[in-house]
């Protein structure tokens, strides 16, 4: 696997995030409520399912590394060319996305269909938006920008 440098970008999290994380919580409990004696295993099945998700969130972040935008999800990164980024807008889609934020998204196209596969942008959410979008048109100013 390659090691990626350049500058990190921690994904977002904020008010949605904590609130998966709640109810994820939550639903792990509830049983706990209905019958005492599982609670054993519910707890050991609530912390499974809780390490999980915070491995998710944990391992999704960005790099701005030389020519690529390298996205990192559950810690496996996928490098895509930042000359062939179109366009970056801010979104409140709800696509399934390497964004751990719901509210704090950007909607990334790129020029060749052929880098994501599809029509569908690449949605992330990074932390410092304006420094993340500033740094990618200092490398490509081709790239539309439309402010949220």
């Amino acid at each position: 696997m390659e090691k990626f440098e350049g500058t990190r970008y921690n994904s977002m999290w904020d008010g949605s995030t904590w609130l998966i994380i709640g109810l994820a919580v939550a639903c792990c409990l509830i049983p706990c409520f209905i019958d005492h004696s599982l609670l054993l295993i519910t707890i050991t099945v609530g912390l499974a399912i809780l390490a999980f998700i915070l491995t998710g969130f944990i391992g999704t972040y960005y790099r701005i590394d030389g020519n690529k935008l390298v996205v990192y999800s559950l810690f496996i990164p996928t490098a895509y060319p930042i000359d062939k980024i179109k366009e970056i807008k801010p979104t409140k889609s709800v696509l399934s996305a390497p964004a751990t934020s719901l509210s704090h998204r950007l909607a990334i196209t790129f020029t060749d269909r052929k880098i994501l596969k599809s029509y569908i942008p690449l949605i992330i959410s990074p932390v410092r938006q304006e420094e993340f979008i500033r740094q990618l048109l200092d490398i490509n100013p081709q790239i539309r920008h439309q402010a949220q």
